[in-house]
């Protein structure tokens, strides 16, 4: 079976970066890389250089080469990956499920532009972030700045940079997402009380996105929130967890620069927020259900 070249751009750390390097893997994918350094942690912010935005006008990673193809964003790149036949035919998109609901779950799951703020689980997790990408931002030189105001093609984004290089905006942007946030982990709570492994019993493309949420909560100090509180979707994430493309795609790419910053980051992370998500989960009644046939929430 021959497999086309395939080259992805990506970074490291990158949340979306990590769900496409964690698909290709379980596709049992070979693939080349272009590492790119993002002008959110580095100097050198490579991805609005002129030779990656001849890739991606958007400047945003992943972007990946499908031999003469370009895609980006890493909803539609899985979804074009899983048409390729892979060495065991895995499918990230089963069968037995209705593809327009796999791909609602796998929008809700990851970062999609034109959504609404904070009001899914994959657009929280930005929100969450900001304290991250603030102290990140806070540790760039002036230079950086000037750089990413004249070349981000996306005026939001510098507007971010600008506010949290000056300000301190993350102080109350994560409090945005609490409850939304602990409406989706209960739903979620709820889907897996059946006892199923994941979350169409087979590994799917949603799978991967929660896969890449849950570590993130790690990331920021939040892991509690899916813990002792939340038995059934700690049960998932451990079976998350045991698949080596968790380690291979993800653990794997956590270099010492990202080590030494979250390190750093963590030792002054104001962690108020973690205490009014558990507040807000103990304010809510739940009660698991026997069995849940569907996928999708009440």
């Amino acid at each position: 079976m021959s497999h086309p070249n395939i080259t992805l751009y990506h970074a490291n750390w990158s949340f979306c970066s990590q769900m496409v390097r964690v698909a290709l893997l379980e596709k049992g994918f070979s693939f080349n890389e272009h590492h790119i350094k993002l002008c959110d942690q580095y100097p050198e912010g490579e991805n609005i250089d002129k030779e990656y935005l001849e890739i991606n006008p958007l400047g945003t990673v992943p972007a990946i080469k499908i031999d003469k193809n370009i895609i980006c964003g890493s909803e539609e790149i899985i979804y074009q990956l899983d048409k390729i036949d892979s060495i065991d035919n895995h499918s990230l998109y089963p069968d037995n499920v209705d593809e327009t609901e796999i791909r609602k779950w796998a929008a809700d799951t990851t970062i999609t532009d034109g959504v609404k703020f904070a009001s899914t689980l994959g657009t929280i997790m930005p929100v969450f972030s900001s304290p991250l990408l603030q102290y990140m931002i806070k540790q760039l030189p002036f230079s950086s700045i000037v750089k990413i105001l004249l070349r981000h093609p996306r005026k939001d984004r510098k507007m971010i940079f600008i506010a949290m290089y000056f300000g301190n905006p993350s102080k109350r942007i994560p409090f945005m997402g609490v409850k939304n946030y602990v409406d989706e982990i209960l739903k979620l709570e709820k889907l897996f009380s059946d006892g199923r492994t994941f979350f169409y019993n087979t590994f799917s493309h949603v799978d991967i996105n929660l896969m890449c949420v849950f570590n993130r909560l790690i990331d920021l100090g939040l892991e509690e929130t899916v813990s002792y509180k939340t038995p059934f979707l700690y049960k998932y994430w451990e079976n998350l967890k045991s698949r080596k493309s968790y380690e291979d795609g993800i653990l794997n790419y956590y270099t010492e620069k990202e080590k030494d910053l979250l390190s750093e980051f963590n030792k002054n992370n104001n962690l108020s927020v973690l205490k009014t998500i558990i507040e807000e989960i103990d304010k809510r009644k739940f009660i698991p259900m026997k069995r849940f046939g569907s996928a999708k929430y009440d």
